[in-house]
C-alpha cells in the first residue's frame, strides 16, 4: 500500500526545481524560512538572469514549456532490481514513515520518491509506507538543517518541520548540487561536513528513535551540464568546473557516511562511466541536470535496497 504525503503536485515540484540549483547564503538563523521567493543563481554571470513574473519561481511559463524541459531520456536502461535473496520480510510496524531531505535532487524524485513505497512493499507487504519529500530546490545544506526543527513554506505551501512528523527513517541527500559560495573549496567542504554532523546530531537528540540514511545522488555530466535549462549557458570550461565541484560534495557525503558508520544509499558510483563522468542515461534530456526516468528509478531503487539490506524496517 502506498501513501503519498508530499503535498506538491509532481509536475509543479519538478518544474520548481529546474534551473534553481544554487545556494542561497544564510548568514543568520531563520525561524520559519520562506522558500517561495525568486531563487538566486550562484553562477556569478547569471545572478540577475531570472526575472520576477507574477510570483512565478522561474518567471512566466506554461505546461508546454514544462513538457519540453522534462522530456524523458529515450534510451533508458533497466533499473537496479532488488537482490534475489531479499524474499518476503515482515516490517516491525504496520505503518512506517520515510522522509526524504535534500535539495532539488530530492525534490525531483517526486512526492512518492520515485515509487519508493511500492519498491518496499514488494519486500514488506505487511506494512504501509508513507513517503514525505522535504526536498527544496535552490537550497544548500544550511536550509536542510533548519528544516529539521522549523516549519517553512515552499512554493506557497506551508510545511511542517521534518522532526515534528516523527519519521521512522530520514534519508539525507548530499545537497551537492547547491555548494557553498566560498572561494576555498577545502573550507567549503569542511563546512559541509560539519553541517552533516549537525543534522545527524539534531536527529539523534530530538528524535532518537529515527534511523538515518545518507544518500549520494547521481553524478553530473561535464559535457552537457545545464544544456537546455532556463537561463543557463555554460562554456565547456565552466561545465567542467561546476561538475567537478558538485562531485566533491557528493564524495564528501560518501566519506562522511563511512566515517560515521551510517547506511549509505549510493547512486553516485553506479551513475559514473569509466572516465568518471556522469552517465547520460540517468540525466534528464531537457535540462541535463536532474533525473531522467531511469535516473529517478536508479536512485529510488538504491534507497530501497539500502533500507532492506540494512534491515532498517525490521
Amino acid at each position: 500500500m502506498v501513501i503519498v504525503a508530499g503535498f506538491l503536485m509532481f509536475t509543479v515540484s519538478v518544474y520548481a526545481s529546474e534551473g534553481i540549483i544554487s545556494p542561497i547564503p544564510d548568514p543568520t538563523p531563520i525561524i520559519a524560512p520562506l522558500i517561495n521567493k525568486k531563487p538566486l543563481v550562484s553562477f556569478s554571470d547569471l545572478l540577475n538572469a531570472i526575472p520576477d513574473a507574477g510570483g512565478s519561481v522561474l518567471g512566466a511559463t506554461s505546461t508546454a514549456t514544462l513538457s519540453a524541459i522534462l522530456t524523458p531520456t529515450p534510451t533508458a536502461t533497466p533499473e537496479i532490481t532488488p537482490t534475489p535473496t531479499q524474499g518476503i520480510r515482515t516490517a516491525k510496524k504496520r505503518a512506517m514513515t520515510i522522509t526524504l531531505l535534500g535539495d532539488s535532487m530530492m525534490d525531483t524524485l517526486g512526492p512518492i520518491g520515485g515509487g519508493l513505497a511500492s519498491r518496499l512493499n514488494a519486500v514488506y507487504p505487511n506494512a504501509t509506507f508513507t513517503i514525505i519529500n522535504h526536498g527544496v530546490g535552490a537550497e544548500n545544506i544550511d536550509s536542510g538543517l533548519r528544516r529539521l526543527t522549523n516549519g517553512y513554506s515552499y512554493l506557497g505551501l506551508g510545511r511542517n518541520s521534518v522532526i515534528s512528523e516523527k519519521p521512522d527513517i530520514i534519508v539525507i541527500e548530499s545537497f551537492g548540487y547547491n555548494p557553498y559560495p566560498l572561494p576555498d573549496i577545502n573550507d567549503a567542504l569542511t563546512t559541509h561536513w560539519l553541517r552533516m554532523a549537525a543534522i545527524v546530531d539534531t536527529i539523534h537528540q530530538q528524535s532518537p528513535e529515527t534511523k538515518i540514511v545518507m544518500a549520494a545522488t547521481i553524478a553530473p555530466n561535464w559535457d552537457v551540464f545545464g544544456d537546455g535549462a532556463p537561463f543557463i549557458n555554460f562554456s565547456p570550461e565552466h561545465k567542467r568546473t561546476k561538475v567537478e565541484e558538485i562531485k566533491k560534495y557528493i564524495e564528501n557525503t560518501i566519506a562522511f557516511a563511512k566515517s560515521q558508520g551510517l547506511p549509505l544509499a549510493d547512486a553516485y558510483h553506479p551513475s559514473l562511466d569509466t572516465t568518471g563522468n556522469g552517465k547520460l542515461t540517468y540525466i534528464n534530456a531537457g535540462d541535463h541536470i536532474h533525473y531522467s526516468d531511469a535516473g529517478r528509478g536508479l536512485f529510488s531503487q538504491i534507497i530501497a535496497n539500502t533500507l532492506i539490506s540494512n534491515r532498517l524496517l525490521e
